[in-house]
């Protein structure tokens, strides 16, 4: 028993050991990352003049050729917050203000990166692409004076959950022994038809976190 697990005690390390140096030795081009990151989102709702941050968590993955690539990642930002309507009315005497109750938020990012400063340990990156944004929850408060107030409620509600823009992306990457480290920050439009819209239209994250070299991005030839 004792040699069985003095065999499986070396192969752990040999196996822990060897995936340092495969990590050590593989460059940042023609590669494939794959992390996980942690930040704060900056965000502003429609009826509250003062600004917000909120802690997100997420994983990524980049995809490098010599001089661009590839990016993708999902994320959530952890928030509760309330945002007020005011035209939820069918008809002239329902004036009444309608809160909506939001919490989280999830995003899916697609962009193509460019990488215009390489050296062995540090590379810097920045991208263009698009954004999905779309808030977890979002409850209305109150009753409804017919079903017709309550599908607009409802319709409003929907459009205002979810929104597509284009996104901004500018970082950088330090390779270390077993992972490379990075640090970036994003952009995105905050449209009017969104519920976290601001009023500068723009609403940013700063994220920091793990990438690990899993491989070549390049299918060898057979």
């Amino acid at each position: 028993m004792r040699a069985i697990c003095a065999v499986a005690v070396a192969m752990l390390v040999a196996l822990d050991v060897s995936s340092a140096d495969a990590q050590s030795t593989r460059g940042f081009k023609d590669s494939w990352f794959w992390g996980v990151k942690a930040g704060g989102t900056f965000y502003q709702v429609q009826s509250d003049a003062d600004g917000s941050l909120s802690p997100l968590g997420g994983v990524d993955w980049l995809i490098t050729r010599t001089n661009g690539g590839l990016y993708a990642s999902f994320d959530h930002t952890f928030f509760q917050d309330q945002s007020v309507f005011i035209n939820d009315s069918v008809g002239p005497v329902d004036t009444i203000p309608r809160r909506v109750f939001l919490s989280g938020m999830r995003r899916f990012t697609l962009a193509g990166m460019l990488f215009p400063y390489q050296r062995k340990y540090l590379q810097t990156y920045f991208g263009f692409g698009a954004m999905l944004n779309q808030i977890d929850k979002a409850e209305p408060e109150g009753t409804f004076r017919n079903p017709t107030q309550e599908r607009l409620v409802n319709a409003t509600v929907r459009e205002f959950r979810t929104s597509l823009t284009p996104v901004v992306i500018v970082g950088a990457q330090l390779r270390l022994l077993y992972f490379s480290g990075f640090v970036q920050g994003t952009s995105t439009r905050a449209t009017r038809n969104f519920f976290l819209f601001n009023g500068n239209n723009w609403r940013s994250t700063v994220e920091a976190g793990l990438r690990y070299n899993i491989g070549s991005s390049i299918d060898p030839m057979r």
